[in-house]
Formats: C-alpha cells, structure tokens, sequence
C-alpha cells in the first residue's frame, strides 16, 4: 500500500517539499561513500532553492499558530492525553521561538561561501562537477566520509530550526486528520502508447 498526501496549497506544498528534502540529506548524511555524501550537497542545494522563498519564515510561523489553535480545541476532550498534547503543544512553541530567532536571509551563510556556490553552479550543469572542472571538490570527497559528515552537519545545521518546525507542525497536522482509502487502477506508464 502507498500512502500519498495531497495538500491543496503551496504553503503545505513547500512544506512537504522541504520535509522530503530534510530526509533526503538525513539519509545521504548518514551513509558513507563519495557519492552518498555528493547527493547530500546536492539535496543541500535543494533545501536552499526552496528556502529561499521570502515568506517562508512568515508561512512556517502561520502555520504553526493555526496548528497550535487546532490543538488548543482538543483541551479538556476525555478521549485526549493531556499529556500528549502538552508535549505537542511545548514542541510547537520551541519550533515557533527558533523560527522567530532566526535573524537575516535564510541561508545566507551558504551563499557566502564561494566555494559551495562554485559547486552550486556546477551542478546546474549536466556533467558539471567531473574532477577536472572542481579539483578541489573532488579533492574534498576524497577526504574520510566522517569529515563529509562533520561539514555537511555544519552547513545544514543554520536548517534545523526550520526542519524542526516543519516536523512539528506536520506531525500536529498528521495528528489531527483522519485518513481516507482511496484505490485506484493501476497502469503503465508507457499504456497508450502508438507504435
């Protein structure tokens, strides 16, 4: 069984984008050979594309109040753990502070550093960041995987309040809804063809 989900706006839309993006680099942060910690930097990359949105901060925040409005409705419901929502609601409020003490251009600390951005514009380049056009790229995935980890974990870790907040809400969010079975047909994706 594949579950989907099928938000209606961008805002949830960019979020789950994100979400996706965060596990993805989680995933490749965390395996060991050359490539595993490239497509790291790439999903890297990625999670500073879609990021770079101005009112991403603004739509985070709203969506973690209306969650946490959401939730506030459940108080005093028997069939509720206090406890539980206690707990959520503290999460939602830590993610909420993190979020509003980030100071400046999410991200900015990335687009400064030359040598990342070198290997940004590389990438947009099929073929682009072959050992002879970033020798000192290649030189670093040579490097022992745990020094990729230790600086991919850096250049991610300005993110973590961001990926925190959007684990919160979307975890309040997934909480708070019931899911439906839907079932549809299975095709090929080649069905229709003409030969």
């Amino acid at each position: 069984m594949i579950t989907y989900e099928y938000p209606l706006n961008e805002r949830i839309r960019t979020l789950l984008r994100l979400e996706d993006l965060f596990e993805r680099s989680r995933y490749f942060i965390a395996r060991g050979g050359a490539h595993d910690h490239h497509m790291a930097l790439i999903t890297l990359f990625e999670v500073l594309e879609v990021a770079s949105r101005a009112d991403l901060k603004s739509d985070l925040l709203q969506e973690l109040e209306r969650q946490k409005q959401v939730l506030h409705a459940f108080r005093d419901n028997p069939e509720i753990s206090e406890e539980a929502l206690d707990s959520v609601l503290r999460d939602i409020e830590q993610a909420s502070g993190a979020i509003l003490a980030m100071t400046g251009k999410i991200g900015q600390y990335l687009r400064e550093n030359e040598w990342l951005m070198s290997i940004r514009q590389r990438t947009n380049i099929p073929g682009g960041v072959c050992e002879f056009d970033l020798p000192s790229y290649h030189y670093w995935l040579q490097q022992p995987p745990d020094t990729h980890r230790h600086d991919l974990q850096l250049w991610l870790s300005p993110f973590l309040a961001m990926r925190d907040a959007i684990t919160a809400g979307r975890r309040a969010f997934r909480a708070g809804r019931i899911p439906r079975k839907l079932y549809a047909t299975a095709s090929s994706p080649v069905d229709g063809l003409i030969d």
